[in-house]
């Protein structure tokens, strides 16, 4: 067994036994049982016993390796030098996003693992959040601001990735495809541009799950461990049927699902298995392939008062998770990735600080609610025009590649990375005891999903047709349109005029 399938065999066995909904015993284990069961009748025949006995010893041996195998990390190369072909020597590492909240864990890691002085690395705010950020990031590129990194969101990285005018082969700040042994797959086909250069690189792996209030689940609920809530709402019709058990022991006033976005990226990226875009196009069949049965969902169940009506990323958000304030017990739960869980994370901002007015912190638990799903991830990316190729090497490979400095990251801020060993390591000892979930390992919780993350489907329009796909069933939702038929319409119509080099019929 080479070293990578040592790591994958450790991974699925931490998985199964760290995470409580994860059915107890694999295809290894069921063998062995079987084997035991058949050689114990003494009705079975001589050859047969033989037969199931050699079963026994062989699938007991290879249970004895893979148990006793240590985490085996795949050697990497050391970071390369730059190739010469951008520009070095700068004063800062200009590093742009919209949001510090990650890189501010960053810094002290970076500067440990490489010697960089921390004062060097700079943050520069592109000034909006999220998909908004996508358009600013154009602006910032044709001028003449100093940028040397920048952070790209999963929904839109492939857009900036194909543009050599705003991304440079990771190669030429010393980075190559073969440093990501330990990584998962699916982030370094991410990181391609359509030539197959590797042109980003990510830290973290955006498995979802369902963040619910521990103290409202045992008020409306009777329940108090995450086994028992995940029972209640493995699918999408238990969620519902328990949403309504909320709704009316709440007497109106909590929903089960933070928003209509949250359910929407729960349900697409666990749901979905085509592209929107194909050969260039999006159809109406293909489009209805890809929402399933969304949107009249959303519509029942927002009408039932089981969805809240606040949107992601607006001011009555995450108040909703406190429980004092205009906003407060507004719903039972959020559709949270592995990014909003950790140190200064959504989680901890719906939390409140502890002690204060209101405060929920550590009443959370995470489950992985109706379906396994992602949300996004982040990927950085190198500027053409930086003048700090070796910092950005430096900063890549300590974040992305080297995984002493990654192992610091998780014990910091307690994101999901991108490296199984680090992962498998961290689950095995156990040491991740998130606060914010009073104490749980959200990464033991969120392992298997991890593991199955799929984005072969992604293309770099998405973010424009999820904006618009919630701005049309929300107004759908609220009853400015009129019918379903009418909704997909309109989101239909509003991707013909926002995505110009793309044919929707």
């Amino acid at each position: 067994m080479n070293n990578l399938k040592k790591t994958l065999a450790l991974m699925a066995a931490l998985a199964m036994t760290a995470t409580a909904f994860v059915g107890c015993g694999g295809e290894e284990s069921s063998s062995v049982s079987e084997s035991s069961s058949v050689s114990e009748s003494s009705e079975e025949s001589s050859e047969e016993s033989s037969e199931e006995e050699s079963s026994e010893e062989e699938s007991s041996e290879e249970s004895s390796e893979e148990s006793s195998e240590e985490v085996v990390e795949n050697e990497v190369p050391a970071l390369g030098e730059p190739d010469g072909t951008l520009g070095d020597g700068g004063d800062a590492l200009t590093i742009l996003c919209w949001t510090e909240d990650d890189l501010k864990f960053m810094y002290d890691v970076v500067a440990n693992g490489s010697g960089m002085d921390a004062s060097k690395m700079v943050y520069k705010n592109v000034g909006s959040a999220g998909g908004e950020a996508n358009e600013k990031y154009a602006q910032v590129f044709a001028s003449d601001e100093d940028v040397d990194l920048f952070f790209c969101d999963a929904d839109w990285n492939m857009a900036y990735q194909n543009n050599d005018e705003y991304s440079a082969p990771l190669s030429a700040v010393g980075i190559t495809e073969d440093m990501y042994a330990n990584a998962y797959d699916y982030t370094v086909a991410m990181g391609k541009d359509q030539n197959g250069v590797l042109k980003g690189a990510t830290w973290q792996v955006a498995a979802g799950g369902y963040a619910y209030r521990t103290d409202l689940a045992e008020q409306y609920l009777g329940i108090t461990t995450p086994e028992d809530m995940q029972a209640e709402i493995g699918d999408w019709n238990a969620f519902w049927e328990t949403a309504a058990t909320v709704y009316e022991a709440s007497e109106g006033v909590t929903a089960m699902a933070d928003s209509l976005g949250g359910v929407w990226r729960a349900y697409s990226n666990g749901n979905r298995t085509s592209a929107w875009v194909q050969d260039g196009t999006i159809t109406a069949d293909n489009s209805k392939a890809c929402l399933g049965e969304f949107i009249s969902m959303a519509k029942t169940n927002y009408d039932a008062g089981y969805i809240s009506t606040a949107s992601q990323w607006t001011e009555d958000w995450l108040p909703q998770g406190m429980s004092a304030g205009t906003q407060a017990n507004k719903t039972f739960g959020f559709f949270f990735p592995t990014w909003s869980l950790g140190a200064g994370s959504q989680l901890s901002q719906a939390e409140g600080e502890e002690g204060a007015e209101g405060s929920t912190y550590g009443l959370y638990n995470v489950v992985s609610g109706p379906t396994g799903w992602f949300w996004g991830g982040t990927w950085i990316c190198v500027s053409p025009k930086t003048d700090n190729a070796k910092e950005a090497g430096q900063f890549i490979y300590y974040m992305t590649v080297d995984t002493a400095s990654m192992q610091a990251y998780v014990d910091a801020k307690g994101d999901f990375v991108n490296n199984k060993v680090v992962m498998a390591n961290t689950i095995a000892a156990g040491t991740n005891s998130n606060p914010l979930l009073g104490g749980q390992d959200q990464l033991a919780t969120l392992a298997d999903s991890a593991a199955k993350i799929d984005m072969s489907i992604a293309t770099q329009y998405d973010a424009t047709i999820n904006t618009e796909l919630q701005n049309a069933v929300q107004a759908y939702c609220e009853g400015t349109i009129a019918s379903e038929e009418e909704c997909v319409d309109e989101f239909l119509n509003k991707l013909s005029e926002s995505l110009t080099d793309v044919t929707v019929e």
